[in-house]
């Protein structure tokens, strides 16, 4: 069983994205606005320290770089800032951008070294960003075959080079986005398609690697989770070996795995999913997150009444004189819309995860 912690950070409808430093005692929050805002975490409460302040629309993707302490945002207003901490204030550094891409940025990942990062669009193309030193800026690549529509999510493999993309085309693909100088030993030229995944019949809301980088797990908006093996770099003339989850609940829009084994998910449900890796290999929903709060049940338990519990007790509430059904029926609530795992200090087996969405409180699971 899990414990569950709450805290208002947002003053407006909600959090549209967030990231932590590398020891977790620091985040980076958009509270829906063109504003950045950064709270210490003493480990129980929130303080606000600093607010980045530079772009001219709602902030759509933050990302903290864990080693070089940089942040970088992206936002509707088609720009991207990398921060750098000068003393006590944070100062942006221009990324220069291709003037095709004349759509919202929409997410923002850091590469696992940190030497780059990626920049997914409306314009139907993804931009590989990387410094040079000699101009003191951040230069782009642009990805722009394959899709067809806007670029929504991000997810970057261990090795560096290879590149994961969702996109509202039904799409997910694997791009080579190898930067000459930069990444050693990759194997194809920059903006090669690797592998396209045609099993989401909606959009694609989130991806995440598995730690191993063997499996990448697919949020889409059909109400599916998706699982794809990928052993080693892919090939786009082979056909990946595949799962779906097919789910009761709505469509999850994030998620992050805990180990090889376990994934937990998040979305317009009410609560995180956790699924688990069989014995067999199959991935199966072992039910809702569950936590210590009165009348709260894994779904699917005997108790609980199945899955379709939940619709029912929405229509027993408002049978019952259109009333909000009480805490224990778990009726929905607004959109968790991200998802990141937070690293337990001195090895521990315990996860925590924390969730942000369309409400103004950040969530903090102990798994």
């Amino acid at each position: 069983m899990s414990s569950v912690a709450k805290q208002k950070l947002s003053n407006t409808s909600g959090i549209s994205c967030h990231a932590w430093n590398g020891p977790h005692s620091q985040i980076a929050i958009c509270p829906y606005t063109q504003q950045v805002d950064i709270y210490e975490f003493d480990g129980t409460q929130f303080h606000k320290r600093h607010t980045l302040d530079e772009h001219e629309q709602l902030v759509s993707g933050i990302d903290w770089a864990s080693e070089r302490n940089l942040i970088v945002t992206c936002a509707h207003d088609r720009n991207a800032y990398v921060w750098q901490k000068n003393g006590d204030k944070w100062e942006p550094q221009m990324t220069l951008l291709p003037a095709h891409m004349d759509r919202a940025a929409l997410c923002v990942k850091w590469s696992p070294s940190e030497s780059k990062f990626a920049i997914g669009s409306g314009s139907k193309s993804v931009a590989v960003c990387y410094y040079e030193e000699e101009n003191n800026w951040w230069i782009t690549k642009v990805i722009r075959k394959k899709h067809n529509s806007s670029v929504t999510c991000l997810a970057w493999h261990s090795n560096n080079w290879m590149l994961a993309t969702g996109s509202s085309d039904y799409k997910c693909r694997i791009f080579c986005a190898a930067i000459k100088n930069v990444d050693a030993g990759a194997k194809g030229k920059f903006g090669e398609l690797l592998m396209e995944v045609d099993i989401g019949k909606n959009w694609i809301h989130g991806l995440s690697w598995s730690p191993s980088c063997k499996c990448l797990a697919i949020c889409s908006h059909d109400s599916c989770v998706h699982f794809v093996d990928v052993d080693g770099v892919p090939s786009v003339s082979t056909k990946p070996a595949t799962q779906t989850s097919k789910l009761r609940q709505l469509p999850q829009c994030a998620c992050v795995f805990l180990s090889d084994d376990a994934l937990v998910s998040v979305g317009f449900h009410d609560k995180p999913l956790l699924f688990t890796r069989q014995s067999d290999g199959r991935w199966h929903l072992d039910g809702e997150v569950k936590t210590g709060g009165k009348g709260s049940k894994a779904l699917g338990s005997a108790s609980s009444g199945g899955p379709s519990s939940l619709a029912n007790n929405m229509f027993k509430a408002q049978d019952a004189g259109n009333r909000r059904p009480s805490p224990g029926h778990c009726a929905p609530s607004r959109a968790r819309m991200q998802v990141t795992l937070l690293a337990e200090k001195g090895g521990s087996p315990h996860k925590r995860v924390a969730v942000s969405g369309m409400d103004p409180n950040l969530e903090i699971y102990q798994l």
